[in-house]
């Protein structure tokens, strides 16, 4: 299993999926209207902007984390950012290529011509977003991957409480059983006692179902009856009756 903080929830890592996944459409943005703006659309020039502005706080988000977000959370996460394929650097340095060509593009349009500056500008930028957006989809798929790896971990935790828990049944059912033949030995002076027994076995039964509830039903294809606390309980029953 991948190494995850232990915190991190399910709905937190699948924001961060569409956050990440969001980064791809952005950084397309901006190489799209950077290139209308290359031809003299102003209103273009202001979407390109926006997007990279959106795009910069964004990444800001995915990796340093804020009120909501936890930042760079794993060890897989923290390889990929950066290791060896140092997705933070080159996503910080195709930031500064899209700033540099937005800038140079808001001044050829007070200057009414776009220069040879700006068309290597945004040249440049093109350039760098083809790999760039391999790169934001690996950082989307292992997101994914982070996702699947919290549910496995919730769900072994929740396989964890629901054993302990019917562990716990299994000792209070025995407990119970034992009372109650106490109890019927005891006559007509084990009758109080016979009446507690019996609603100590109400409680338990209610906590079988309880445990049932977040079990849900037994796959048959790698579940059996012996990892459920009703039928533990049925056998132990007829052992002790016997």
């Amino acid at each position: 299993m991948r190494e995850t903080t232990p915190d991190i929830s399910a709905e937190i890592v699948g924001e961060l999926i569409n956050l990440a996944g969001r980064q791809r459409m952005l950084s397309q943005r901006v190489v799209l209207h950077a290139l209308l703006g290359l031809r003299g659309d102003a209103a273009a020039l202001v979407v390109a902007r926006e997007c990279l502005d959106t795009f910069a706080a964004s990444h800001a988000r995915l990796v340093e984390g804020d009120d909501h977000f936890p930042g760079v959370f794993s060890t897989a996460l923290r390889e990929l950012y950066f290791g060896a394929r140092k997705a933070d650097e080159r996503i910080r340095a195709f930031t500064k290529l899209a700033a540099h060509a937005c800038a140079c593009l808001e001044r050829s349009v007070q200057a009414s011509a776009a220069d040879s500056a700006c068309e290597t500008a945004v040249t440049d930028l093109t350039a760098a977003a083809t790999p760039l957006l391999e790169l934001l989809q690996a950082l989307t798929q292992a997101y994914q991957d982070e996702l699947r790896s919290v549910e496995a971990a919730a769900a072994k935790r929740q396989a964890g409480i629901v054993d302990e828990l019917s562990a716990i049944s299994l000792r209070a059912n025995i407990v119970a059983l034992n009372a109650r033949v106490a109890a019927a030995r005891a006559g007509q002076f084990g009758r109080e006692f016979a009446v507690i027994t019996a609603e100590l076995a109400h409680v338990i039964g209610e906590m079988d179902r309880l445990v049932q509830g977040v079990v849900g039903k037994p796959d048959a294809r790698n579940s059996t009856p012996e990892r459920h606390s009703g039928f533990r309980n049925q056998r132990m029953h007829a052992r002790l009756a016997g």
